[in-house]
């Protein structure tokens, strides 16, 4: 048998699976390099070869995980915005947070954001200007999109964009972690009754049914 040798993209990619999983079970402060080296099979100088240190890994890692996560290229969500669909449009955004959370359930992103927020804040700041530029872009965009097109009130579309990806991200932790929201179903019906409130308020002098 020959071993083929991975290239320095793939050895990434591998070490930071390896990161995501531990970290995920023991927090940033509880994982260590050599935990990690021996976990992903390659040698402690091997890592810091590709990231430099432990934090440059753990910033990497804060990339990697919303590398997947692209809110801006979803489908469903390009559809509703282009149609000026409003309701579609927020539920498109509660059900891709959802599908991602479910599809990562065994090393949940928001443990690690958690983890973060606890112990590393400064990557916690990191998490949220990359959600912002990616997730919670997309909500600015289209609110502003729409208090142009003079349906929406004249607002802040960034506190509004903040707010309502907030409100997700609580609701997406009670499902993950105190299991208080048992499925999707009951998911989409918080969060629908949530985005009737808020287009209820944004928009000018309209009801949303």
């Amino acid at each position: 048998m020959t071993c083929q040798r991975l290239t320095a993209e793939k050895r990434r990619e591998q070490i930071l699976c390896k990161v995501k999983e531990l970290c995920t079970k023991k927090g940033f402060a509880g994982t260590t390099l050599d935990d990690i080296a021996n976990g992903a099979g390659v040698s402690r100088a091997l890592i810091v070869q590709h990231f430099g240190s432990k934090e440059k890994l753990y910033e990497a890692l804060i990339d990697y995980l919303f590398r997947d996560h692209p809110m801006e290229k979803d489908p469903q969500i390009k559809i509703y915005a282009n149609r000026k669909d409003d309701r579609r449009f927020f539920m498109a955004y509660c059900e891709h947070a959802y599908d991602y959370m479910v599809a990562h359930q065994a090393q949940s992103p928001l443990k690690l954001v958690m983890f973060s927020m606890l112990e590393k804040p400064d990557l916690y700041k990191k998490h949220f200007q990359d959600r912002k530029l990616k997730g919670i872009k997309v909500l600015e965009e289209y609110i502003s999109c729409r208090i142009k097109d003079d349906v929406f009130r004249e607002v802040d579309p960034s506190y509004v964009a903040m707010a309502f990806s907030s409100m997700v991200t609580q609701l997406l932790i009670d499902a993950s972690t105190l299991r208080t929201i048992g499925n999707k179903k009951e998911f989409l019906k918080i969060t629908g009754t949530m985005v009737d409130l808020l287009l209820n308020g944004l928009r000018k002098g309209k009801d949303v049914s």
